[in-house]
């Protein structure tokens, strides 16, 4: 018997976990992933595998945030030779001079390390690849970093905000030493960037248990005037916050969520994501000997100036 999208939002929001799987593996699993408030709908665009597995960028949508419909890819693999033959990766979207702007992390063959490409669309739906030659938008310096040609060093997990009329990419690097760093580029345009090299460096830590060994999936968000960077890293989710977006203070934990997003709507309701794994389970063991789950969605109030992860449907009935 097939269910309602009524009957689907019931399920879904009574489960027992304040994160709730809004998109379960038997829809798709997902791990890099990025949430757009479209014209029309909310637009989910991911990876449904790790790492350097994601090949396409994959769709869904939703008008709820908690019923999902798959929908088809919006980027396939580009031709060989395309800085995107191999792999596509993690993704920013922005608005940007009337179109929607993706610039995502992509690699052309499997020796190569990561750059990053765009992508535009005027409706979220159909994606057109600039500047359509195949050839990326942006690689780091070498006078601060490690990246190379080939040697699969990182240059990944954009995330890009507007700021003053200009736009701030960061994103994860590793300097000349092998350290892992948050980094830094601005463009006017979204099509040519300027390096401005690393914001904060982190001594890699290898452990199994405690999660990544170096930055990853960094999220930086503006809340009652102040700036809060979200950012996987050794000791699992933390944040920061500053004045502006240049400077951040002291790390909190906010808990061991995989690859989060943290976003709001357009009546200030906040929400966390968590993806690929079970919660709680370690972020670096083996992906594969596990099953992949799919999107989990939580809320989030402010407290004084901290973001408390909450139930979903607490924060859905705000204004409801």
């Amino acid at each position: 018997m097939n269910t309602t999208a009524d009957e689907r939002r019931r399920e879904i929001l009574a489960q027992p976990s304040a994160m709730k799987e809004v998109y379960g593996p038997d829809q798709d699993t997902v791990n890099p992933h990025t949430i757009v408030r479209g014209p029309d709908a909310w637009h989910l665009f991911y990876g449904p595998w790790p790492g350097s597995h994601n090949r396409e960028k994959r769709h869904a949508t939703s008008q709820d945030l908690v019923v999902w419909e798959r929908q088809q890819p919006v980027l396939l693999p580009g031709a060989p030779g395309d800085c995107d033959r191999r792999e596509n990766g993690e993704a920013s979207v922005v608005r940007h001079d009337g179109r929607w702007h993706m610039i995502y992390s992509c690699r052309p063959t499997t020796a190569s390390s990561r750059r990053f490409a765009l992508a535009v669309s005027d409706d979220l739906w159909r994606w057109e690849k600039v500047p359509g030659d195949g050839t990326p938008v942006f690689i780091p310096n070498s006078n601060w970093s490690g990246w190379t040609e080939e040697g699969v060093l990182e240059c990944k997990d954009p995330w890009v905000i507007p700021y003053e009329g200009r736009f701030l990419m960061y994103f994860v690097s590793q300097n000349r030493w092998g350290d892992s760093c948050l980094a830094l580029a601005e463009s006017s345009d979204m099509v040519h960037w300027e390096d401005r090299g690393p914001l904060m460096v982190f001594h890699r830590i290898e452990n199994p248990i405690q999660g990544p060994s170096g930055f990853e999936v960094p999220r930086v968000v503006m809340h009652d005037g102040k700036y809060y960077l979200f950012v996987m890293n050794f000791w699992g989710l933390q944040y920061a916050s500053g004045d502006d977006p240049f400077h951040f203070g002291e790390w909190r934990v906010l808990g061991p969520w995989h690859g989060s997003s943290v976003f709001s709507d357009d009546q200030d309701r906040w929400y966390i994501t968590h993806t690929l794994r079970p919660f709680g389970k370690p972020s670096t063991s083996p992906p594969l000997l596990e099953p992949l789950r799919g999107l989990y969605i939580g809320g989030i109030v402010w407290s004084e100036g901290v973001p408390v992860p909450v139930d979903l449907g607490d924060v859905l009935e705000r204004h409801e």
